[in-house]
């Protein structure tokens, strides 16, 4: 699903850019593809070790792995040396040797201050335009964004002490379980996942427990993993950010896992990569969601190699004598600063 934007100002570029991130970016470096492309946020750097991995990561991104027609580039800070140095650098790696995107606008956003970069002239974001674009993604179901970063990571806390009640009891029943009692609790949460989606009512206590302690299984896991999609992304992101918020600690690994997941299918790079920030351990599906953010991979691949890979799994399953019980304990690759993108196929400025 192709959510095509018209950019006519700064002021909507802008306002625009905090809804693509999920957040209001703080000492950043935003890429902005117009005519499709991954949308990306980038750390601003404090030293040349630290500017070098960020030309060469949106290099790598632009110029080799997802080529664009135009770049908008938006540096957020207080301080102007360093946006400006960030915009200008990176403004002629892209171009360097010529056949790069066309780089346009390129401005420095310090609070509702803006100053373009390429033509010298400055600007306040208009509160009604910001409140109109507010108005629109209200119109498409979007949430207004969080006020920072962090508050993405805040908005994953929550009380457990409901959930933990139930969860020995249920996590001591999935043990017990024999193969057909494991195929219907299986079952079970697939009818959770598909009345989530029809009602959007989150689980009770013990519901929300007992999926906790399947979850763990590998065939639970398949199961809510192959449900997913760009077009239903949104909602599970809500379902499993509401389990993570109430999870004891000992079981937020696995839903922490299915939001950053669903948040990148979703194209919300931030909120993935927060989601990933949650974790004690790693496992594998953690780890292709970091490689996918890592290397701006669009969101659209999933779509299309989904089905296969579900099918595959379902007669893997079929031929299975027993159920294994398993958790990965694979370390997690720790992301340095990291690119936040959001998929090709998102919000993007007019063609």
């Amino acid at each position: 699903m192709t959510d095509t934007r018209t950019i006519r100002s700064h002021d909507e570029l802008i306002s625009y850019i905090r809804h693509l991130m999920g957040f209001h970016p703080e000492s950043s470096l935003v890429c902005v593809s117009v005519g499709g492309g991954p949308h990306s946020r980038i750390d601003l750097p404090h030293s040349p070790e630290g500017m070098e991995q960020l030309l060469q990561q949106l290099s790598d991104v632009y110029l080799h792995r997802h080529p664009v027609r135009r770049l908008a580039l938006v540096a957020y800070g207080e301080k102007g040396y360093d946006c400006l140095e960030a915009l200008t650098s990176l403004s002629a790696t892209l171009n360097y040797g010529g056949g790069g995107p066309e780089i346009g606008p390129m401005l420095w956003v310090k609070g509702d201050q803006w100053y373009d970069v390429l033509n010298d002239s400055r600007g306040t974001v208009d509160p009604v335009v910001r409140d109109r674009v507010d108005a629109e993604f209200a119109l498409m179901g979007r949430a207004i964004p969080t006020g920072r970063r962090e508050d993405l990571a805040a908005a994953m806390q929550g009380d457990p002490s409901g959930v933990a009640e139930h969860l020995v009891a249920a996590e001591a029943r999935v043990l017990d379980m024999d193969t057909s009692a494991n195929v219907a609790e299986v079952r079970w949460l697939r009818s959770c996942l598909d009345g989530f989606l029809e009602t959007g009512k989150y689980l009770e206590d013990d519901a929300a427990a007992r999926v906790l302690a399947i979850i763990h299984d590998s065939g639970a896991r398949d199961a809510a993993v192959f449900r997913m999609s760009r077009e239903n992304a949104p909602a599970f992101s809500d379902f499993w950010q509401d389990l993570v918020r109430r999870a004891p600690e000992e079981v937020r690994d696995s839903p922490a896992t299915m939001l950053a997941l669903s948040s990148f299918l979703d194209g919300k790079g931030a909120k993935a990569w927060t989601a990933l920030d949650q974790m004690t351990e790693g496992d594998r599906l953690a780890d292709m969601v970091a490689t996918a953010l890592e290397q701006a991979i669009d969101p659209a691949v999933w779509d299309k190699a989904a089905p296969v890979a579900a099918q595959a799994l379902m007669q893997h399953a079929a031929l299975r004598d027993t159920t294994a019980h398993e958790r990965s304990s694979h370390d997690h690759r720790r992301r340095g600063p990291g690119i936040e993108e959001t998929g090709p196929a998102s919000s993007a400025p007019g063609r």
